[in-house]
């Protein structure tokens, strides 16, 4: 099985060793392909691309908006023009995201195009979220207030159906309010709640492939705004970041990044 290793980011040179970790930690544990989406790529952060041995694709843009929302459009067209050789592809954000088990292990690519992850809680007990929603989305509010949130930072599947999706999220974020300058999370979980043409497998954290410790994990948020009890009644875990394929958001939590960073 052909495999690619994905993501959009700027700022190279600034976030060098960030991206050794991602890179390497994926490439100890499966094989596969790892290319960076440069984003407005400068001289120095070529060179950098270069030093560490990452292969890139140079995107330039000059878009208004955040790299979080332009980087949808870049996605479907390197899934679309870049990626169609391959089987199975994942996407994610790079500076915070490492792998401790083969991330492709679970992925029943026979079932299903498309694999997300979910947070752990409903829209309606994560802050954030709820007001990405409902100031950029309000028509969407009162159907996603009670589901679950799926985080648009980690997402696998087949790469002429990732193209769809990430084009699926542009269309909706063209609807968007601008009242908030990152609605990628939003426009995803918008997605899903009207999705009737994806075969989507939404992991939870009961199936250890992907947590998303701003939520999942214990940040000063973990028990004082209670994701950790919601969670327990949810899934009747609490869930520990060293059971996952891939573990998200680390860089919230000092001891745990430091802990990452011996994957390396």
């Amino acid at each position: 099985m052909r495999k690619l290793l994905t993501g959009v980011c700027n700022n190279i040179a600034q976030y060098k060793d960030q991206i050794v970790l991602w890179k390497q930690s994926f490439e100890n544990v499966t094989n596969g392909d790892v290319v960076l989406i440069a984003h407005n790529a400068t001289p120095e952060d070529i060179n950098t691309l270069e030093d560490i041995g990452i292969k890139y694709l140079s995107v330039s843009t000059h878009s208004s908006e955040t790299v979080n929302n332009s980087r949808l459009s870049m996605a479907s067209d390197f899934f679309r023009h870049h990626a169609k050789f391959y089987d199975i592809c994942l996407y994610t954000d790079v500076f915070d995201v490492a792998f401790q088990r083969d991330p492709f292990a679970k992925l029943e690519t026979d079932k299903y195009d498309i694999f997300v992850a979910g947070e752990g809680v409903t829209h309606n007990c994560e802050p954030w979220n709820m007001d990405v929603l409902n100031k950029c989305f309000p028509a969407y509010v009162n159907d996603l207030r009670n589901k679950e949130i799926y985080c648009s930072g980690v997402i696998a599947g087949k790469p002429e159906k990732l193209s769809q999706w990430f084009l699926d999220m542009v269309k909706i974020t063209l609807t968007s309010k601008k009242g908030h300058n990152i609605e990628d999370q939003a426009a995803m979980n918008c997605l899903i709640s009207q999705n009737e043409k994806y075969r989507v497998k939404y992991f939870n954290l009961t199936d250890n492939w992907c947590i998303h410790l701003a939520v999942a994990g214990p940040t000063q948020f973990f028990e004082g705004w209670g994701f950790k009890q919601r969670i327990k009644d949810r899934y009747n875990i609490v869930p520990d970041w060293r059971n996952y394929d891939i573990v998200h958001q680390f860089n919230r939590i000092p001891n745990i990044h430091e802990q990452i960073k011996q994957l390396i």
